[in-house]
């Protein structure tokens, strides 16, 4: 009898040996047949030992990694693994196996001698906590016929390159410039290898386009030999040469920083390589370069291009064991709505942090762990072997392309130097250090393999090294006389895209009234068969209600509008967040139930033409993973208006990371612009110190050189103009909108139709006038509507109340204005923050710009430690004050 270990039969030996180990893991009708084999009266001699092997395998395959010889340097000592000295034990003297397609009946030792080399050689595979049993099968059997196989001459040929290449870089730069922190690549030589062979295979199987998110560890050598950066261009960065031609706003970055847009040709096809630049900071760049991901292929789809887009993410071990985001981003795959059809994860496994040791940086054996959480598969690979590494890599490409799920390549090295080439590591790992010194390059031993191994293939890899030398010492001669433009090219990772409005950076944006109209009557129709909720029905009702009288149309029609305009007008639009389809307040209802069957109905994605899309995507509960996702899609798809929204404006203070490393620097930097909306409900309502403040002098903080957009709109017509200017206006910046909480229900906060209608735009500065003014009270928010209230009330003359809605970049001419039309009134800046929070210590700054002779006098909470106080009674009790404080004595 033939027991095979793949093939059509390793199915019931996969199931059968997950029988053994708990009756409960298969189906009730198995477990039947099973016992049937268990029963002595009934099972046969051959039943035994299909059972024996059975396990056998089992044994290999779930613990086989243990026995693997994957540490390089062989300090590790050797592992047995018990449950394959077990299973073994119960096997008789002769074995049939079924292996890459072959049928052998074999000796039990030749048969261990085979589950060996698979299993226990330089590259081991876990899957045993993959779900489904048919994905155990097919990736166990693609597996063990990579293993075995033998390299052709391409392998050998190409693998032989790319370590030589490496190699030479890193020792050219070296000599050049031997106290320049490059990040070697040196003891992982074979991620080189592993990234030239996931390009190849990608272009094979007709992908056109690869998004890269690396990291420090051997990206230049990457870049020059694997992405086809200019090589002037990488060595004019190396130099260190000033690419801001005295651009003050610019500063431009470190070179194994900046990213690139290349195209490689992979022998089998070209592919259009985006490396996203990243910060220094750990694994922030791979959650945006998945969002890149999803929007470049969401842009192929939309335009019919041919092939598709891969994403490729690069970590080293201390930051995919440490970094929780990686549980984010591995989470998120498995979402629909932030899904990229899966990512290969390659993790260059330095079995070391900074001085940090893995005993001492993660709990688990290994760094990748993480991944059987999320059920997916890892392939472990012992760095000194590259044949091994493109077999592991042919094999994670090809589990992408079947399943459109993740995968992990663990490749464990070491790191020839320190953290980088100036830390010295033998003051805290002498004895690893030691073991380095002595171990012989991966050129030197992977030279000799291949050399004995196919003379023809060594000789051709030689000609390709000589010929790289020679392309580096040219480059070297040459990179002065590059022009500033050559060098930021390469760089510009996502040129921008016209979106075809004009010129202006503050354009009309308003729309026709009879289209507003008829677009209001879109958003607010359900089919006729459709029950929902009465609220909700009357939340509709109510909503047509307004548009159609074309007055008192609230917050959160307004954004409905917006959003609707802008599909009308061919603009796709994405708004993701947590419980954002709903609103967390319930404003939104943009996906309707149906009371009887659960259906759902999304009126908004009926004005959706043929290639423009509506998305409204309910987030998981994490704010850092997402905001760089939806960043990252801003970045790949210029036009179509992105909004992310934090439940609450404190949430931003989970992505902070983002926001500092990207969303804010990206364009001085990188020259990378993005037009992503960050909306953040503020206001500070007696709830607690919690969700009430989105904390806006941390975010005015991070303002200069027009990098990003903040406005706190206190009328629906503004923030229906705020969010159409984003597509509209030909600058493109990230916009932190303040947004509302309880202005969404505020009877004063309401506007016309007319407010939104052509010939209207964005007013950064709302002044309510009064004449024979004495004082001007500025404010931001919805601290106008109490302080007009008593204004009005108490018949307060000579008060003028001027709202910033744009607070950055200042609105400097309309300010002017209002200042030199009354240069006698006192100034006054009102809010409900207290003082060292908010806008204030802003505006005073911008103001004494603008008017040193007249100091702005500050009405508020005094300066507090938390946002907010925690009792409504308090609250209360100060807001009056304030606003008292502030009209009170004006006459």
């Amino acid at each position: 009898m033939n027991l095979p270990l793949s093939g059509d039969n390793s199915f019931f030996l996969d199931l059968y040996a997950r029988y053994l180990k708990d009756p409960q893991s298969v189906p009730d009708d198995w477990v039947i047949h099973f016992e049937s084999l268990n029963d002595s009266r009934f099972r046969s001699v051959e039943q035994d030992e299909a059972a024996a092997t059975a396990a056998l395998v089992e044994a290999f395959r779930s613990c086989g990694h243990k026995e693997a010889h994957l540490d390089p340097l062989r300090l590790a000592p050797t592992v047995r693994a018990p449950e394959i000295a077990q299973a073994s034990s119960r096997v008789g003297s002769r074995v049939g196996l079924f292996v890459a397609g072959r049928s052998m009946d074999v000796t039990k030792e030749r048969a261990e001698e085979i589950l060996r080399r698979i299993y226990c050689g330089h590259v081991a595979l876990e899957a045993t906590h993959l779900d489904a049993l048919k994905d155990r099968a097919w990736i166990y059997d693609l597996f063990e016929k990579e293993v075995l196989a033998e390299p052709d001459e391409r392998i050998l040929t190409s693998a032989m390159e790319a370590v030589l290449l490496a190699d030479e870089f890193e020792r050219f730069i070296k000599t050049k410039w031997p106290t320049k922190k490059r990040f070697g690549i040196e003891g992982s030589e074979s991620s080189a290898v592993i990234l030239k062979e996931i390009l190849r295979e990608a272009a094979r199987a007709g992908q056109t386009e690869v998004v890269v998110g690396g990291m420090h560890r051997g990206r230049l050598a990457a870049l020059a030999t694997v992405f086809g950066k200019s090589l002037p261009v990488l060595i004019s960065e190396i130099k260190g040469r000033d690419i801001t031609a005295g651009d003050e706003l610019f500063t431009g970055d470190v070179p194994y920083h900046n990213g690139l847009a290349a195209t490689v040709d992979t022998g089998c096809g070209c592919v259009e390589v985006r490396v996203l630049p990243h910060p220094s900071h750990l694994i922030v760049v791979a959650s945006v370069a998945a969002g890149a991901a999803r929007a470049r292929q969401e842009l192929h789809a939309r335009q019919r291009t041919p092939g598709g887009v891969l994403p490729l993410l690069m970590h080293t071990d201390a930051a995919f064991a440490g970094q929780g985001l990686v549980s984010e981003l591995l989470q998120m795959d498995g979402l629909a709505g932030y899904s990229t059809g899966g990512t290969i994860h390659l993790v260059v496994n330095n079995q070391i942090g900074f001085t940090t040791l893995p005993g001492e940086g993660r709990s688990t054996p290994y760094p990748t762990d993480i991944g059987k959480a999320y059920g997916v598969p890892i392939l472990h690979v012992n760095g000194d072997d590259p044949i091994a590494a493109a077999a592991a890599a042919r094999v994670a490409y090809a589990w992408r392309r079947s399943t459109g799920r993740d995968v992990i390549i663990n490749l464990v090295c070491y790191r020839r130097n320190g953290h980088n080439e100036l830390d010295e590591p033998r003051f805290t790992q002498p004895i690893v250090c030691a073991a380095i010194e002595k171990h012989p390059s991966l050129r030197t031993l992977f030279s000799e393999h291949v050399r004995t191994r196919s003379r023809e293939a060594f000789e051709a890899a030689e000609v390709r090294w000589a010929e790289f030398a020679q392309r580096l010492a040219q480059a070297y001669e040459s990179y002065h006389k590059l022009r500033l433009n050559d060098v930021l090219t390469e760089t510009i990772v996502f040129p921008e895209t016209q979106n075809g409005w004009g010129s202006e950076t503050d354009p009309e944006t308003g729309v026709d009234c009879d289209t507003l109209s008829s677009l209001g009557r879109t958003i607010t129709e359900l089919p006729d068969d459709f029950e929902p909720d009465p609220k909700v029905r009357a939340f509709l009702w109510s909503r047509w209600d307004s548009i159609d009288k074309g007055s008192g149309l609230n917050m959160a029609t307004a954004e409905a509008l917006a959003f609707a305009s802008l599909l009308h007008e061919g603009t796709s639009v994405r708004l993701s967040g947590q419980d954002c389809i709903r609103g967390t307040f319930t404003q939104r209802h943009l996906a309707i139930h149906d009371l009887r069957d659960g259906r759902t109905c999304v009126p908004l994605c009926t004005l959706a033409r043929e290639g423009v899309r509506f998305d409204a995507v309910n987030s998981p509960l994490t704010e850092y993973g997402v905001l760089a996702f939806e960043f990252g899609m801003s970045l790949a798809d210029s036009n179509r208006l992105i909004v992310w929204e934090a439940q609450f404006g404190d949430f931003l203070n989970g992505a902070q990371i983002a926001v500092d490393q990207y969303i804010a620097t990206s364009e001085p930097k990188w020259k990378m612009r993005s037009s992503l909306v960050i909306a953040l409900p503020h206001g500070l309502e007696g709830q607690g110190p919690d969700h009430s403040s989105a904390r806006i002098e941390r975010i005015l903080q991070s303002c200069a050189g027009e990098n990003i957009t903040v406005a706190i709109p206190s009328t629906p017509a503004n923030l229906f103009h705020l969010l159409r200017r984003q597509q509209r206006s030909a600058r493109r910046t990230p916009l932190f909108l303040i947004a509302p909480k309880s202005l969404l229900r505020e009877r004063a906060c309401q506007s016309a139709l007319p407010e939104l209608a052509s010939g209207t735009r964005f007013r950064p500065v709302i002044v309510t006038e009064a004449p024979h003014c004495a004082r001007i009270i500025f404010c931001a928010g919805k601290i106008f509507y109490p302080l007009n209230e008593m204004r009005l009330r108490e018949r307060t003359s000579g008060l003028t109340l001027i709202r910033i809605e744009q607070l950055y970049p200042f609105p400097r001419k309309d300010i002017s204005e209002a200042l030199a039309k009354h240069s006698a009134a006192e100034l006054v800046w009102c809010q409900e923050e207290p003082e060292n929070q908010g806008a204030y210590y802003y505006v005073d700054r911008m103001i004494r710009e603008i008017d040193i002779r007249r100091p702005l006098r500050y009405i508020g909470r005094p300066p507090m430690a938390a946002a907010a106080g925690g009792s409504i009674d308090r609250h209360e009790r100060e807001q009056a004050e304030i606003v008292a404080a502030a009209v009170g004595s004006s006459r």
